[in-house]
């Protein structure tokens, strides 16, 4: 009997478990293809959110983390297609989901609300500009944050989504494949914390910080931010600046790099620790930051034996070759200088090389290939005289950069070929056809072998040549070929013809002996637009002969404007036709009928810029025009208008009638009314519709002011600066105990700006570098000392000056607070000098 009930039921739970295993599982692939095609196909938004609730509702239950968030954040991306606000409503979604989520959920969405928050804030950075930070000011809604507070959020959520290490560190990634943008370098992202870390890193390392900066900053000074990387991970980095993005950034460095220092598998540290060596290098202050960036690649190449996983540093450090290489100078710098630049492309090809021969593939090697290409590339150029003495040979100069030998042709071009070939240099059929024209002249020239890949120069002699326009074609290759091979072009004329103009006056002159030249026969074309040919054409409009002082001059052109004018001139078997253009910018048309009452113009002055309500507004009146015969300015006399004032909403509130004396100018007063919404007010004068417009507010007429004394000392950057300021009463005593709050504003720039093309354009920021209270004395004045604390993101180099904005606030006993300001200008050089040189001749004395 007990085998007879036992047995129904053991049969019922192996049916029950078969049941279960026969339900399918939930397929997330065709959920997403039917989501995608909701909205791609038919543009169902709707119902494709109702879609993906479903998906977020089966992965919550089955605890399916990646596709849980990614249906989260794919929920939130359809909402805001619909919603107002859906920015700030995404990212308060996600915060709520954080509050209810475990981890690793919450640390990824923490990662994910902070970038929301970053991006809203590019987004809409114009709003939040000039907004001053406020105190015991409840910040709900995010419309009423400044910049800073921005920063402050999204630095504490980066922060917290890294807290939680050791979970983060022992989460693979595999479970959020669906959330994942997949790449070629997954193994140096192993772990969830590594994810994490490094878009935190990409936050803090950013330049765009408006956080008000103290005065001690945190600035990278120390050699300890290049050591190795098991130094590096026990240093030292303290600052009093709790708000420094770059601090968080260095110690988000120590912690990653700390984590991988014992991998069996170094990829994902080596990786960290190149980028951790490039974001010290970026934002260090350390004079001899290139001599230690240098030697920690180096360092990395040594240490790892130049394995494939080290490429990238050796291409950072073969860029930062190539770049020193770039300065080189050749005037400036001398053969025997230990600095000297020229031979380092040598030593960046090397480096290249060396990586290239690796089997495996990587990053480094990819950059490698392309600035070995770079520093490898040959390049040629020539510059010639444009009108050259037929008879006799000339010099052409030759630019050149990785060629050994140097063939040319010269060849003869006619009218027409010279007009269809020039400037058109960007087409490949340009180059085949000007490589097929016959030439007149070969010739070659072996060129010095430097083997520095750097671009130097030479002057080559080009042989004499009769009168005619012609070609210098370049090429590296004797062939000429126009694949694989770098061509050069420049048209130059032969001919002893020189013409000068002023205006439409034009004189021809032997181009050698300045002579005149009589009887040349010159003819006048205009480029005009073909609409047709959809290009300009030169038409003739007018043949000339110069005089016997080899003048002519040019009848005026019709129509408003001239037309674009080239000069083409013959003179016995010599001539020449420059497409210099021969431009005359007078006005040809018929003088414009001036229409003095469209002229009329007011010029209005009132006694104040701001009022209170029922005050007396005095007001003056000027109108002008322009003389319909001279088309000089005059006064308008004895014109009748009507002045009008409007209030804040512009609305009339009174009128008067003037009319303007002989000197084209009234006068008048209101009386502003009393009760209405206070703003800016406005006075129109109905003759010429001129307006002014004036405040009127409830103020209180202010008692002293702050005015400062001039800075007679020099100073130099680290100096003390002493400020003396005065607060004085407009009745003449002075203002004695008032509390004086005060704060000094750092702003660089640059004298010499041409300077940053060597070490490049400095990141420059305003910066409170002081800020403090003082008490005036009892004649009125107070003190302000600050040290001149320089930007040393600025480097010494390139000459910066520091202006120095002192701002005061002083407030008397009465509790009436008034401001004053001053500026003080500070360098590295105490004494700087602008030589003026006067317009005009230099005469030379015997």
């Amino acid at each position: 009997m007990l085998l007879k009930r036992i047995l129904p039921v053991n049969l019922l739970l192996l049916f029950f478990c078969a049941m279960l295993q026969a339900q399918p599982k939930f397929n997330y692939t065709g959920a997403w293809k039917k989501v995608d095609d909701l909205i791609n196909k038919k543009g169902l938004t709707e119902s494709a959110l109702k879609e993906v609730k479903n998906i977020y509702e089966v992965a919550k239950k089955e605890k399916n983390n990646g596709q849980l968030i990614k249906a989260l954040l794919f929920r939130v991306n359809l909402q805001q297609l619909k919603e107002e606000d859906a920015d700030v409503k995404a990212i308060k979604e996600i915060e709520k989901e954080i509050s209810t989520s475990t981890e690793p959920v919450k640390s990824i969405l923490s990662n994910f609300t902070a970038e929301a928050y970053w991006q809203y804030l590019q987004n809409n950075r114009w709003k939040f500009y000039d907004r001053t930070n406020t105190k015991a000011f409840a910040k709900d809604d995010i419309e009423t944050w400044t910049i800073d507070d921005f920063h402050k959020k999204i630095s504490a959520l980066y922060l917290s989504s890294v807290q939680n290490e050791k979970v983060l560190q022992q989460t693979k990634l595999e479970e959020f494949e669906p959330i994942i943008s997949k790449g070629n370098m997954r193994h140096l992202r192993p772990t969830l914390y590594d994810l994490l870390v490094n878009r935190a890193i990409a936050y803090f390392e950013n330049d765009e910080r408006s956080i008000t900066k103290p005065a001690d900053a945190f600035e990278i000074n120390s050699t300890a931010a290049f050591d190795p990387a098991a130094d590096f991970i026990t240093g030292k980095f303290v600052t009093a600046d709790s708000l420094s993005l770059q601090h968080k950034a260095l110690l988000l460095y120590q912690k990653i790099i700390a984590f991988h220092i014992n991998d069996i598998k170094n990829d994902a540290l080596v990786d960290a620790d190149i980028h951790r060596i490039q974001f010290v290098y970026r934002y260090s202050t350390h004079p001899d930051k290139n001599e230690l960036y240098r030697l920690s690649l180096n360092r990395l190449l040594s240490q790892y034996n130049n394995q494939p996983v080290i490429a990238q540093a050796a291409y950072l450090l073969a860029k930062d070759y190539a770049d020193f290489a770039a300065t080189y100078d050749f005037k400036k710098h001398k053969t025997d200088d230990a600095l000297n630049p020229r031979y380092y492309y040598q030593k960046a090809a090397a480096l290249c090389k060396q990586v290239i021969t690796q089997k495996e593939e990587s990053e480094g090697k990819a950059n490698c290939n392309n600035l070995l290409s770079q520093i490898e590339n040959k390049d040629i150029s020539i510059l010639s005289e444009k009108v050259n003495i037929p008879g006799k040979p000339f010099r052409s100069l030759l630019n050149y950069r990785n060629i050994s030998k140097a063939y040319f042709r010269i060849v003869k071009m006619d009218k027409k070929a010279f007009e269809e070939l020039q400037n058109r240099n960007w087409e490949d059929e340009y180059w085949k056809k000007i490589t097929a024209l016959p030439s007149v002249q070969n010739f070659n020239f072996v060129l010095p072998a430097c083997n520095d890949h750097q671009q130097h120069s030479t002057e080559i002699k080009v042989n004499q040549l009769p009168v005619g326009t012609y070609m210098l074609l370049a090429s590296a290759d004797e062939n000429f070929s126009v694949s694989k091979n770098i061509l050069a072009a420049q048209f130059f004329h032969v001919s002893n013809i020189a013409w000068m103009n002023n205006r439409n006056d034009f004189f021809v002159v032997n181009r050698e002996s300045g002579q005149p030249i009589v009887k040349a026969t010159i003819i006048l074309w205009e480029g005009v637009y073909d609409y047709d040919q959809k290009k300009y054409i030169n038409l003739k409009a007018g043949t000339y002969t110069s005089n016997a002082n080899g003048n002519f001059q040019i009848s005026k052109t019709p129509g408003k404007y001239s037309y674009n004018r080239t000069l083409e001139i013959n003179f016995e078997k010599d001539f020449l036709h420059l497409d210099d253009r021969a431009y005359d910018y007078v006005y040809r048309g018929k003088k414009e009928e001036i229409d003095e009452t469209k002229n009329r113009r007011t010029f209005f002055f009132t006694d104040r810029s701001i009022y209170r309500p029922g005050q007396t507004i005095y007001f003056k009146g000027i109108i002008t025009t322009k003389d319909a015969a001279t088309g000089k300015p005059k006064v308008v006399e004895g014109l009748k208008t009507k002045i009008i004032l409007y209030d804040a909403n512009g609305e009339k509130i009174d009128s008067i009638n003037v009319t303007s004396s002989d000197y084209g100018s009234y006068s008048g007063k209101f009386v502003l009314p009393v009760g209405r919404m206070n703003g800016s007010f406005r006075l129109e004068e109905s003759a010429t519709g001129s307006s002014v417009n004036f405040s009127v507010e409830e103020y209180k007429r202010p008692k002293f002011y702050v005015e400062y004394q001039p800075v007679k000392e020099n100073y130099r950057v680290n100096d003390n600066i002493k400020i003396t300021g005065n607060a004085k009463a407009y009745a003449g005593n002075n203002i004695d105990g008032a509390l004086v709050k005060y704060r000094v504003v750092r702003e660089p720039r640059l004298l010499y700006p041409w300077l940053s093309r060597k070490w490049g354009w400095p990141l420059m920021q305003e910066q409170e570098i002081a800020h403090g209270e003082a008490k005036t004395k009892a004649d009125g004045t107070f003190e302000i000392v600050f040290t001149a604390i320089p930007d040393k993101q600025v480097r010494k180099e390139l000459e910066p000056v520091f202006d120095y904005k002192i701002i005061a606030d002083v407030t008397d006993v009465n509790g009436e607070t008034r401001s004053g300001e001053t500026t003080v200008s500070v360098a590295y050089k105490s004494l700087q000098l602008q030589i003026t040189l006067p317009q005009g001749e230099m005469m030379l004395a015997d």
